[in-house]
């Protein structure tokens, strides 16, 4: 009996510890914005072909590869740093792989594209977003034309959603109270089997 209410004991105050450090953490932890933009790709001068049947599967093929192009722009450094400069912003680059994972962009079919991203303040957030925008669709425009000098895909941002993101303290006692309480169990277990094989050699 006296070992399970020290085994009880030592779960409290795990689970206390856990809830100081989760309320504290999300006391420290600095707001952050997050930011999503959605990208259409539009083909709008078709090349003439023979095979007219298959016309409207040639252009998915080719939005889709176009799609990937744009995708692989969020990989490449240089084009992340003319956003910023073209932003105005400081991008603050302390290694390249961490540069690039600022922005995350999914292409979830052939014609859509979403781009996610978080900044430490509304106004970085909405400066980022509009710069993304211009210098993807104009880059875009640029880079799809056919020898008559005409775009073969229009690309179109829409209007960024921009939300808040903040541990709340209360949220953060939470969290650490359940990782106290996990914690408390894994030791106790850990403790109840030490002092069993203990018995057993003994």
């Amino acid at each position: 009996m006296r070992q399970f209410v020290r085994y009880i004991k030592w779960g409290v105050i795990l689970a206390l510890i856990g809830a100081v450090t989760g309320g504290l953490i999300a006391t420290c932890t600095p707001v952050k914005y997050e930011s999503s933009l959605s990208f259409t790709v539009n083909q709008i001068n078709k090349q003439a072909t023979t095979a007219y049947q298959y016309d409207g599967y040639y252009a998915i093929q080719a939005s889709d590869l176009f799609s990937e192009t744009i995708v692989s722009w969020f990989q490449t450094p240089s084009f992340l740093l003319e956003v910023y400069n073209r932003a105005g912003l400081d991008p603050k680059i302390n290694s390249i792989d961490s540069f690039t994972a600022r922005f995350k962009m999914k292409k979830y079919s052939a014609q859509n594209l979403v781009l996610e991203f978080t900044a430490p303040d509304r106004e970085q957030a909405e400066k980022l977003s509009e710069a993304i925008i211009t210098h993807v669709e104009e880059r875009s425009g640029a880079l799809n034309q056919n020898a008559d000098l005409k775009a073969l895909f229009e690309v179109k941002g829409s209007t960024p959603v921009i939300v808040k993101k903040q541990t709340t303290t209360v949220m953060g006692i939470l969290y650490g109270l359940v990782g106290g309480i996990a914690a408390g169990i894994f030791v106790i277990a850990l403790f109840s089997a030490f002092r069993k094989l203990e018995t057993e050699n003994s």
